[in-house]
């Protein structure tokens, strides 16, 4: 076995809602992921990205702050070119749309269960590694 197969995959968090931002960080590190932080705005979340070079990134749509989640997944993808999931409360067609156009792993609403977090962040891992 190589050491790069004992390194978590690490994760970032954009999420405006300590309760929720808790809930998930505590999902992902019971199912062995590294949470390499968790921003409220997408200024925090972007800083965070740079510093920490996550695998993956969950974004809330709305976040704190002028800028939303969709517009903070789409810098971090031309940024660092990694998968996003949005986890959000937004469920309208305009919303869904603009959150399409960032091509997505994965939309999913809330309340998500900690198995439909998993499954997405899965997902998502499994095709970024096979493209």
């Amino acid at each position: 076995m190589s050491d790069s197969e004992h390194i978590p995959t690490k994760i970032l968090v954009a999420e405006d809602d300590a309760l929720i931002a808790m809930s998930i960080r505590e999902v992902l590190s019971i199912f062995g992921f590294e949470v390499v932080g968790v921003a409220a705005t997408v200024s925090d979340a972007l800083c965070i990205a740079q510093n920490s070079h996550p695998d993956l990134a969950i974004f809330d749509v709305r976040l704190a702050g002028r800028r939303d989640g969709i517009e903070g997944a789409s810098i971090l993808r031309t940024i660092l070119d990694i998968p996003v999931v949005f986890l959000t409360a937004q469920t309208d067609e305009r919303t869904r749309a603009r959150a399409a156009a960032v091509q997505p792993s994965a939309y999913l609403c809330k309340p998500a269960s900690p198995q439909q977090i998993i499954a997405a962040v899965q997902g998502a891992l499994t095709r970024a590694a096979e493209s």
